[in-house]
């Protein structure tokens, strides 16, 4: 099993066993809701937070809540049994039994998958869009971009959740030459009219 890099998939290998993460807009949408999810990209790129007064024991409430963040977005990334490589709960309670791989490696490869399943980048590394106050945004709306992919890209529902979205710009690029640039909000709203349309046709087959 090859990890595509490119793309933002990430190959780790235990013994004769191989992990591939894979931060589809799929495994993103399972972090939580929309505004869960940059909460919790937040969380992964934030600094320390130290309380003057208790700095050790806000320092380690950081580093859990960081850890946590990190264990979440490997797990929703990876359709494996991820426990001997990443650990799982002890049998006292709040207590917790590390896997193979070390804490740094977690977040760090965290990190990556979080920045190519919601920012996406360039071929040469660099966020498609530059960080801007102005163009923050408080949500990420996986759905919003399966529907551009299903409308303007011709994928199926099934093939566009799994699309990283660095994968995704790239194919808006070529397609509409700007990665900054997505479609109009008309167009945007003419793609989620239509998916919404396939998911009620969807719902009637079954019933039918």
């Amino acid at each position: 099993m090859r990890a595509i890099v490119s793309i933002g998939e990430v190959g780790v290998s235990l013994g004769d066993h191989d992990y591939l993460f894979r931060p589809s807009l799929a495994a993103m949408d399972s972090l939580g809701s929309p505004a869960e999810i940059v909460t919790k990209f937040g969380i992964l790129f934030s600094a320390p937070k130290l309380n003057p007064i208790w700095p050790k024991n806000s320092y380690r409430a950081w580093e859990r809540e960081l850890m946590a963040t990190a264990y979440d977005v490997l797990v929703a990334c990876c359709a494996d049994d991820v426990t001997p490589l990443l650990g799982h709960m002890g049998s006292k309670w709040g207590s917790f039994v590390p896997g193979a791989m070390p804490s740094q490696d977690m977040v760090h490869i965290a990190r990556a998958l979080m920045r190519h399943g919601v920012v996406g980048l360039k071929p040469e590394g660099r966020p498609v869009k530059a960080a801007q106050k102005e163009e923050y945004s408080k949500e990420f709306n996986a759905r919003e971009f399966v529907a551009q992919a299903t409308a303007h890209l011709g994928l199926s529902s099934a093939e566009a959740w799994q699309m990283t979205m660095t994968e995704f710009s790239g194919a808006m690029q070529s397609k509409f030459g700007k990665p900054e640039t997505l479609p109009p909000a008309e167009e945007h709203d003419e793609a989620m009219s239509r998916l919404a349309e396939i998911n009620r046709l969807r719902q009637y087959q079954v019933k039918k």
